[in-house]
């Protein structure tokens, strides 16, 4: 590292690179849109995939659950791009004013000299009054402006910087806005203190930082290597930021008694330089990753007593801070200034890829809820059809009891059966409808709708009701003869006989038989006969029990048949809208993964 230079070589040597600067805003806008339009395209098919899908699911079901957990991710997912969009868009603002010159950003803690510093990059003095700024030519004048201000108690004021041309200091929140100041291929910004007692000063900072081609961090000499200041430069090396480590305030106040005046007399001197390496190598080893020489022990203030002494300008650090600005920018500032650009779109694309992740587990929770709704729509199907069952088998019970006086009647049996036929097909459709409705209640909400269509009941058919008979001769009249004392005799133990043996239609059977045995006893006499029909039985229970098969059964099998049918439907909708919602995060994820390459790229 050269040993060290003055400021005003340093200031003309930004002023020959000038013309050199370039800037890949442009291309990084061209990357912008490519984003911009991936969200729009991100939001709008998973948005529109979800509230599709929506509106077959009832607002119970733990499916629109999901999918309302879902749309809250895509509308979180929204809200942090676009925080970042506008944290962007912000920066790349600023820079636009500044592409013909190094950004150079000073960043630290409160109070660690920066507004000093940069007082005297922009004057040569750290608080210079108006001789000083009167005395410089107009050539080399800086030019001071003021960005974003927080507004906050005790900062400095809007447009203090540009109004005063110049920072101020020792006030104790001295800055509290985005301010700095211009000369010829140089922007120094001056930046609020980090860990201010009014948070949104370091939060201004940190939203300005990473627009920085190149990052001075100050930390005190008299605290060097603090937690929270090794905490702030890890994060900006892992985030790849360029800087340099100043350590400031690397002076003493010397007392001596002013003989001539009589009096103490307090001059500047730097901390010994063994002093000065030991704080380099402890801030060094702490951080593990930079080497002590690359970190440099400054005094702006003595640097500034001793302007027209090169030697104690370079014994300050200042002279080697002016050196090693210059091998910067003769060395890497084009490379910077095209780079820094690309590398926060880089991690602008970085950050908004991890937004999707937890995506992949609402997929995982979707599917499991889809298999969990399944199992409860086969469960809920089993007891609904034993519900319904029951609730059919009851009415055709009450029917039949009904029926029971219509026995010896076989027209009014079927005419009656006929008539609760129809009451039954009803019973039927509303008990299987309700049934489908309760399986489904939190499942689909189209079949809800659906549940009033008529069911095919027409198939369903009962035998007729019929009763089984005889026809029998009995006798009608006897003609007079002599036997006709024997014949009723006959026909008297015969019919008694006949009922012991076979009951009624025994006694009839005996009688007949009877009465020809006794008729046999007797002469001369004739018998006159008439046939009837005798009731032996009829099919009342057969039609009972098939009544209540033939229902139970069309419940089950139309039942089954409608609810296999909805829920392969079902399954089959959430099954596309899940292939639907993947393919969108798997589209969105390579699109930002081809930002990302593109942008990696462009880095050189």
């Amino acid at each position: 590292m050269s040993k060290g230079m003055s400021r005003q070589t340093l200031l003309e040597s930004f002023g020959e690179l000038k013309g050199q600067f370039d800037t890949s805003l442009a291309e990084a806008k061209e990357l912008d849109d490519q984003f911009m339009a991936l969200q729009k395209k991100f939001h709008q098919g998973i948005s529109g995939h979800l509230l599709n899908a929506q509106e077959k699911i009832p607002k119970e079901s733990p499916i629109r659950v999901q999918f309302e957990g879902f749309l809250a991710a895509v509308k979180r997912t929204d809200a942090a791009w676009q925080k970042n969009i506008n944290c962007r868009d912000k920066g790349l603002q600023f820079r636009k004013g500044f592409n013909d010159s190094l950004l150079v950003f000073v960043y630290g803690k409160v109070k660690s000299g920066k507004s000093s510093l940069g007082n005297y990059m922009a004057w040569g003095q750290t608080d210079p009054d108006i001789h000083v700024k009167t005395a410089t030519p107009a050539d080399r004048q800086p030019s001071f402006f003021s960005h974003e201000n927080t507004h906050s108690e005790n900062g400095d004021s809007q447009n203090e910087a540009l109004n005063r041309q110049e920072f101020r200091v020792g006030a104790t929140e001295a800055t509290s806005s985005i301010q700095g100041f211009r000369l010829p291929g140089l922007t120094w910004v001056d930046s609020p203190g980090l860990h201010s007692v009014n948070e949104q000063n370091g939060r201004l900072a940190k939203d300005y930082v990473e627009h920085a081609d190149l990052i001075l961090y100050t930390m005190r000499s008299d605290a060097p290597g603090r937690a929270s200041d090794l905490n702030e430069i890890q994060e900006l090396k892992t985030n790849g930021k360029e800087m340099l480590i100043l350590v400031t305030g690397s002076d003493i106040n010397q007392e001596d008694w002013d003989e001539v005046l009589d009096e103490i007399k307090v001059t500047v001197q730097m901390k010994p330089q063994e002093t000065r390496r030991k704080q380099r190598d402890y801030i060094a080893e702490q951080l593990g990753f930079i080497n002590s020489d690359q970190l440099v022990s400054i005094s702006a203030r003595y640097a500034q007593e001793h302007a027209n002494d090169l030697d104690k300008v370079v014994d300050s650090g200042m002279g080697q801070l002016f050196s090693t600005l210059h091998r910067i920018s003769q060395q890497d500032g084009v490379r910077l200034k095209r780079n820094v650009p690309m590398r926060n779109f880089y991690q602008f694309i970085k950050i908004c890829g991890d937004e999707l992740a937890p995506y992949h587990q609402f997929i995982t929770d979707l599917e499991a809820t889809m298999v969990r709704v399944q199992t409860d729509v086969t469960k809920s199907m089993t007891n609904e059809i034993r519900a319904a069952q029951a609730k059919m088998r009851s009415k055709i019970e009450i029917s039949f009891e009904e029926f029971v006086g219509l026995r010896n009647d076989e027209h009014r049996m079927n005419e009656a059966i006929r008539n609760a036929h129809r009451n039954w097909n009803e019973l039927l459709q509303q008990v299987i409808g309700h049934a489908l409705h309760e399986i489904f209640s939190k499942a689909s909400e189209r079949f809800k709708s659906a549940v009033s269509q008529t069911w095919h009941t027409s198939a369903l058919s009962l035998p007729d009701f019929s009763v089984d008979k005889v026809t029998e001769m009995i006798p009608s009249g006897v003609r007079k003869g002599n036997r006709g004392l024997f014949g009723g005799a006959g026909t008297l133990v015969g019919a008694g006989l006949g009922f012991l043996i076979g009951g009624p239609v025994g006694a009839t059977v005996g009688s007949v038989l009877g009465g020809a045995a006794g008729g046999a006893a007797g002469h001369s006499a004739e018998v006159s006969t008439r046939s009837i029909e005798v009731i032996t039985g009829d099919n009342f229970e057969q039609i009972r029990e098939q009544t209540r098969t033939v229902y139970s059964e069309a419940i089950e099998k139309t039942i089954r048949a409608q609810a296999d049918t909805s829920l392969t439907q079902l399954l089959a909708d959430l099954q596309q809208t899940i292939r639907q919602l993947s393919q969108e995060i798997m589209d969105t994820q390579q699109g930002l993964d081809a930002l990302k390459l593109a942008a990696e790229q462009k880095i050189r």
